[in-house]
């Protein structure tokens, strides 16, 4: 007998922005719609737009308190440190973009350590991802489909010149649930995990309200 759809749950690992970077994200989007010809992007939604450490997929509800336990233990080895979002690009380079990104810059090293744990202690959870970290927020993905529009559009992006949207010090890792729905997807924060501190610490205070 398989499982009710209902005892699973769609879930990634990210770290969120702080609403001062995210302000910044939302304005440059903004600007990037208006100087674009046609409607050959669909824009992220700002609630949607993070760094994302690991997908996990779909995964048993029941066993969100051990995911969540593994995560004490990826954070406990990580100290509290700093990112900028700055920059600008899309995926693939060349002449068909279909991800538009904003950089992730800073203590990369840090970062890199902090996802090797994240992966290390998640494996129950997941498929396998063969892929290298690339740490960027995407902001949109490209509609268009006709070689002639793809390389128009690539041209316009080679363009865009993008800022500095800020900086901010990462100090936990979030949980996240996304709920699929007609007018896109959901995302909650169901367990904010504290960088630096002893997995062997309760949850108490920690969890996210659903």
């Amino acid at each position: 007998m398989t499982d009710k759809p209902s005892t699973w749950i769609r879930a990634f690992v990210a770290v969120n922005l702080p609403p001062e970077v995210e302000a910044e994200v939302e304005r440059f989007q903004s600007e990037l719609k208006s100087s674009l010809r046609g409607d050959q992007v669909r824009w992220t939604p700002l609630e949607q737009i993070h760094l994302t450490l690991r997908f996990l997929g779909n995964i048993a509800a029941g066993s969100v308190p051990d995911l969540e336990a593994a995560l004490r233990r990826a954070c406990a080895g990580v100290t509290q440190f700093e990112l900028a979002a700055e920059g600008f690009g899309q995926f693939p380079e060349g002449t068909r973009p279909r991800i538009l990104w904003v950089g992730v810059k800073g203590e990369s090293d840090t970062l890199k350590t902090l996802v090797g744990r994240v992966v290390a202690e998640t494996q129950a959870w997941g498929e396998r991802e063969d892929k290298p970290f690339h740490p960027h927020l995407t902001i949109g993905r490209v509609k268009a489909t006709q070689p002639r529009e793809l390389r128009q559009l690539s041209e316009e992006l080679r363009r865009v010149k993008a800022p500095c949207f800020g900086q901010w010090r990462v100090t936990q890792v979030d949980l996240m649930q996304s709920e699929l729905s007609p007018s896109g997807a959901v995302h909650t924060c169901i367990a904010a995990i504290p960088l630096g501190e002893d997995p062997a610490v309760g949850d108490l205070g920690h969890r996210a309200n659903p």
